[in-house]
């Protein structure tokens, strides 16, 4: 190993105050492995000196440089008031040889990534002639170590210790500088103590070395204690998923720093079936008190656009594994992907959780907390303790960059500072092992602890933050496209219908075991078992549709059916109003009498039309046609399509449909003037250079009534989407139906022969509305609720309501 006369790292920056606080992941790993390699006790034992930093853009070799350093920074500092320990700004201005070789002769200069655009191009030449060596194009420390061919006895614990120092001493002086406070450390009493240190390391003395060492981090802590004497508090989270191997798991539970596991309900089971020791050693932790348990829901589903019900088995699912496994019930909750919502905190709070992480770390927003300690307000007021810091990733050196700055800006705006980190085992950086390790001397920057403890620790405001539901934007839609799922819409729409099935069958059990039915006491754990896998189908992307579950819902509907004698059974709890058709034979007749729930009734020779409307949980005991034939009536006088003029109508509205484009002109409301609404389908084409889009168009081909009754009516156009070039794009088929009694217009729309060159989440088929008032609020639904809307992009699987100031409409 080489012996230097001084250690020198070139930084990106005239003073800390300009210390960069961004940049990508290499350039800071490269940046920081700059600072605090050469801080290895070998290379200080043989200097005889501590490092030192020089701005890269100092580095003048010649006096043509020294004329461009003048140009380009004096002038930039002329009016700052800045300072830098290292260097006087006006002595790059000239360059003179002799000082030159006096300031870089026989030194190890480090240049990061960062800071080489800065280096001027003769100085490389220059300082080989005075025997300098200079180090670049190096990733890591463990590259620049190499680079340097360090040779020493030197535990590699007890280096470790050293990089440590020097990564504290930066955080800490960038801490100084964002709390506006001018540093008073002893520059020199430090480099004393480390070079003290150093030569004890080397002689083999490592009790002395620990503590010279421990007088340098006692230094660094009355540095901060001068602006500040308070602690941040540092949270591990390690993440936990079915597919990591047990080894991993536990090679990170052997380190006894103080973390918390953050796991989901199905990855705690695969864990102990694939090690049950591994479940041994983390029960061992939790008792220890230096383990804490971060529980999500038994899979991570997409749950902000599926109901409520399914958030709350999930969790009570989850719940009932840790119970099982761990023989523990977890009380802090946490979601790694995204699917935060606003009902959130009533059902956490129903499942036994006491606090929750405010945070995911996956795409979509989240509202902005305020504070790190919170009260969470779900859209129903109730309310749950929560952390509302985004975890940094702990296995990035670009997270530690500036996180001297960051505690320095939270105790600034909230007295007091907490840090999360979130990692793979056995997964991080130099740094976070440089700040785990410097928590053995002290609390300079802070206190590892477990979340548990935190949360009994920390302040509760008894107030919090009421977060609307559309402020969760959840990155579903795009996250499946970019994937190349061929099932980014109907994934929902699927699951939605499974879901309604799978719930009347379970209202519908309900009520045959009111009447005293005997039923299969099997039936309840089927639909159960059902509902699993309707929502498991949401968990994956790639998964096609499982076809049994229909076939399933179908079986277990049949077996119910054999149990009671009515026709139709209305399955929820409120009064409901539908359109039935049943097969029959016969001529056409019509009723309006008879069964009180039997509001219309029609029939030809090949079917059976019946406008029915039920109580909550009401049934329909007589079959429609037996109405008819009881008690027969002369069809009615009212004309529910014109063909001529094509119009749907009924009692309460009329449907006009152009016939040139197959779309619906417009609604109009008997007694009222104007138009509530029109609709038409296109090809939203998104032009990136310009930022605008352009839409199809349809073009009818064909046009026809194909029903005409005295209770429903429906049209069919077919035709083709035409791009705004005249290029067809696909065929299409729409078809709108219109029922008497109820205000539900029926829109059914199929394409065929797609030519259209890209389908993704910015160019795809869409179906358009349009409404003259201006001043209308949106309203749409969120997990079964229903929310404004105050942003551009909507994902409601139920509706979108639009509410004038005369007129409402879905």
């Amino acid at each position: 190993m080489k012996n230097f006369n001084q250690l020198i790292s070139l930084l990106p920056c005239s003073t800390l105050d300009e210390f960069p606080e961004h940049c990508s992941r290499e350039k800071a790993q490269s940046l920081l492995a700059a600072w605090t390699s050469l801080w290895h006790p070998a290379l200080i034992a043989a200097a005889e000196s501590a490092p030192i930093w020089r701005p890269a853009c100092c580095t003048v070799s010649s006096a043509e440089e020294a004329e461009h350093f003048h140009d380009k920074h004096i002038q930039d500092h002329y009016y700052s008031d800045d300072e830098c320990e290292n260097y006087d700004l006006e002595e790059y201005s000239e360059f003179d040889t002799e000082i030159f070789e006096q300031r870089w002769r026989g030194s190890c200069i480090v240049i990061p990534a960062l800071a080489e655009p800065q280096v001027y191009d003769g100085f490389a030449a220059a300082a080989g002639d005075i025997d300098a060596t200079l180090v670049t194009g190096f990733h890591s420390r463990s590259e620049l170590l190499s680079a340097l061919s360090i040779e020493s006895n030197i535990s590699p614990q007890l280096a470790s210790d050293f990089f440590s120092l020097a990564y504290v001493r930066l955080q800490v002086e960038l801490m100084t500088r964002k709390l506006r406070y001018s540093s008073e450390l002893d520059l020199e009493g430090f480099a004393e103590t480390a070079l003290a240190a150093a030569k004890a390391a080397v002689a083999g003395d490592e009790t002395t070395a620990k503590q010279h060492l421990q007088a340098g981090f006692d230094q660094l802590a009355e540095e901060r204690n001068q602006y500040y004497p308070v602690d941040a508090e540092l949270l591990d989270l390690v993440l936990l998923s079915e597919s990591l191997r047990p080894e991993s798991i536990r090679m990170e539970l052997a380190c006894p720093a103080p973390k918390s596991l953050v796991l989901t309900g199905s990855a705690l089971r695969a864990i102990a079936d694939k090690s049950p020791e591994t479940i041994t050693s983390i029960r061992e932790r939790i008792d220890e008190e230096n383990l804490g348990i971060v529980a999500g829901p038994q899979h991570e589903l997409p749950e902000d656009l599926l109901s409520l019900e399914t958030s709350r088995r999930q969790l009570q699912q989850s719940v009932a594994s840790f119970k099982e496994v761990l023989d523990y019930a977890p009380e802090v909750f946490m979601r790694r992907r995204a699917g935060l919502h606003a009902s959130l905190p009533s059902i956490l709070s129903s499942c036994g959780f006491r606090s929750a992480i405010h945070a995911t770390l996956d795409q979509g927003e989240l509202p902005a907390s305020a504070e790190i300690g919170e009260r969470w307000v779900g859209a129903d007021g109730s309310e749950l303790l929560a952390i509302g810091a985004t975890p940094l990733d702990a296995a990035s050196d670009k997270s530690f960059l500036n996180l001297g700055q960051r505690i320095g800006h939270d105790l600034d705006a909230a007295h007091v500072s907490t840090v999360l980190f979130a990692r793979w085992p056995t997964q991080n950086c130099d740094s976070f092992e440089d700040l785990r390790n410097s928590v053995r001397y002290g609390k300079v920057l802070g206190d590892f602890t477990q979340v548990e403890t935190w949360l009994e620790n920390t302040y509760d405001p008894g107030y919090g933050d009421v977060w609307e539901a559309d402020e969760y934007v959840s990155p579903w839609f795009k996250q499946a496209i970019a994937s190349g799922s061929k099932r980014p819409v109907s994934t929902f729409v699927g699951y939605w219908n499974h879901y309604y099935h799978a719930s009347a069958l379970r209202n519908r059990l309900s009520l045959l075991a009111l009447e005293g039915s005997e039923i299969d006491p099997s039936a309840s754990s089927r639909i159960s078992q059902v509902q699993d896998r309707i929502e498991q189908q949401t968990q994956n992307w790639y998964a096609e549709e499982d076809p049994m579950i229909s076939s399933d819902l179908t079986a277990i509907e049949a077996d119910l059916t054999e149990k009671s004698s009515a026709t139709f059974i209305n399955t929820v709890p409120w009064r409901n109003r539908a359109w039935l058709t049943f097969p029959t034979q016969g001529s056409e007749r019509s009723v309006t009498r008879g069964d009180a729930a039997l509001k219309l009734v029609a029939q030809n020779a090949s079917r059976c039309d019946a406008i029915v409307e039920l109580s909550g949980f009401g049934q329909l005991l007589s079959h429609p046609v037996a109405a008819i034939e009881k008690e027969p009536n002369q069809r009615a006088s009212e004309k529910p399509a014109d063909d001529s003029d094509s119009v749907l109508r009924n009692e309460l509205f009329e449907v006009r449909i152009d016939r040139n484009s197959g779309g619906i002109k417009g609604v109009h409301f008997y007694g009222k003037r104007g138009n509530l609404l029109s609709q038409t389908i296109g090809y939203r084409q998104f032009d990136r250079r310009f930022g605008q889009a352009s839409y199809g168009r349809m073009a009818c081909d064909s046009f026809e009534v194909i029903r005409h009754s005295n209770i429903a009516s429906a049209t069919r156009a077919s035709g083709s989407i035409v791009a705004e070039d005249g290029k067809r794009l696909a065929g299409y088929v729409q078809q709108v139906s219109l029922q008497r009694g109820r205000n539900v217009i029926d829109i059914e729309i199929t394409f065929s022969d797609i030519e259209a060159d890209e389908l993704s989440s910015e160019n795809y088929f869409v179906n358009r509305m349009a409404w003259s008032d201006e001043a209308a609020e949106l309203f749409c639904d969120m997990q079964g609720s229903r929310h404004a809307i105050r942003k551009p992009e909507i994902e409601a699987p139920h509706f979108v309501e639009v509410v004038g100031e005369e007129n409402r409409f879905a």
